[in-house]
């Protein structure tokens, strides 16, 4: 200990109780660690290890950064001493609504960013976004898969998925389409307000689709396949004005529209029971629902790379 470079001063930033006499108190201070030999601030820059370091969070001793940066400032956030009694702190501490809800949806942001998939792990829970509509990669809910467990998979309705994955898709093609034809002159494209009908409703669930989806390409944290589930209620709703579009469109009357939407309800609601076992919890051992395993990559009751 008589080596100079375990040396640190502390430099008090900012004391939010109305305790401020100069001393460190749990959370509600916040200081600064200068090193006394080369006066570099100790600093957590957000950076992660790699898995040889646990993923534990790079610390430094960095001399470029601001004295007020965020990541020069630390806070004890608990000291136990059973002498000291316990102090209520609500009457000294006084913030403010504002910068509490600030402060606090910046920390989730921040560490909701550090959850870094480990690509040269295999994860059976995580999937890319690109898989979501096509449910390429459910996701088992509980660790234990034994006979005997309650076991939930995280699949929903094939039927709907896909078929509403389809019409997202097709919906951009439509527009394109029908304005081709009405540039070119086609007569009887639209019918009297059809035009402003399709693309006013349209335009809301389809935009309300891809405004929920296509963000998560862009985000570097670990991603699920119920991080979906907000764009697929819009893409659920898209499916039934597609399938009551294309029934106007082939001018069915009132019967065969009936007909239509009630097979389609059939359709699903069959779907929906095929696959309740999954949902609502199995016991049992899961080579009895190996037939309900559509897709190779679904890991129902075999999981391939465990």
């Amino acid at each position: 200990w008589n080596d100079t470079n375990n040396e640190w001063r502390i430099e008090i930033h900012k004391e939010e109780s109305s305790v401020a006499n100069g001393e460190i108190h749990a959370i509600t201070t916040q200081f600064r660690l200068r090193h006394a030999t080369t006066n570099c601030l100790l600093s957590a820059a957000g950076v992660k290890l790699p898995p040889w370091g646990f993923r534990q969070t790079e610390v430094s001793c960095s001399r470029s950064q601001s004295p007020r940066a965020a990541a020069n400032l630390w806070v004890v956030e608990r000291h136990a001493n059973p002498r000291v009694p316990s102090v209520d702190m609500r009457s000294i501490v006084k913030t403010s609504f504002i910068s509490n809800f600030i402060r606090l949806n910046m920390e989730m942001a921040r560490s909701n960013n550090a959850l870094i998939p480990d690509r040269d792990k295999y994860n059976h829970l995580e999937s890319d976004p690109w898989s979501w509509p096509f449910l390429i990669y459910p996701m088992r809910l509980l660790g234990s898969w034994k006979k005997g467990d309650i076991k939930y998979y995280e699949v929903g309705n094939p039927l709907i998925w896909w078929s509403s994955a389809l019409m997202c898709l097709l919906y951009p093609l439509q527009l394109a389409y029908y304005h081709v034809r009405q540039a070119r002159g086609v007569p009887g494209v639209w019918a009297p307000g059809e035009e402003r009908h399709f693309w006013n409703a349209g335009k809301l669930l389809w935009g309300g689709w891809v405004l929920h989806y296509l963000p998560f390409f862009a985000m570097g944290r670990v991603t699920y396949i119920h991080h979906y589930l907000p764009a697929l209620y819009f893409a659920v709703l898209l499916l039934a004005f597609e399938v009551d579009h294309f029934c106007r469109r082939l001018a069915l009357g009132e019967r065969p529209r009936t007909v239509v939407v009630a097979m389609c309800a059939v359709c699903m609601l069959a779907g929906f029971c095929w696959f309740a076992p999954l949902t609502f919890g199995y016991t049992g051992s899961m080579n009895d629902l190996k037939h309900r395993q559509w897709l190779p990559t679904w890991n129902i009751y075999r999981d391939k790379y465990s």
